[in-house]
């Protein structure tokens, strides 16, 4: 998922994402600038985590297809929890 995408399903717009090598789980765990929310002007960082639908998932009728987006949660920060930097614009 890119950063459009992303915004396209929370509604913000992000301009750059932080990305290091702490992250074992960068495609669930992501952190990025936001700067805008609902088209109000904003300067925050984001910790998103998404979860994407297994096999066992499908199979279980938790999720319709593969890779399906089941689970989004976002939170803001200011530092990376995975190594530690301070994030900044």
């Amino acid at each position: 998922m890119n950063l459009i995408e992303l915004g396209e399903n929370t509604d913000c717009e992000y301009d750059s994402e932080h990305q290091c090598a702490a992250n074992t789980y960068p495609d669930c765990d992501r952190l990025v600038h936001c700067v805008a929310v609902q088209d109000q002007p904003t300067d925050q960082w984001q910790l998103h985590n998404l979860h994407f639908a297994d096999a066992e998932e499908v199979e279980l009728g938790d999720a319709e297809y593969e890779g399906e987006l089941t689970y989004h949660s976002v939170i803001q920060v200011n530092f990376c929890p995975f190594c530690g930097d301070r994030l900044q614009a």
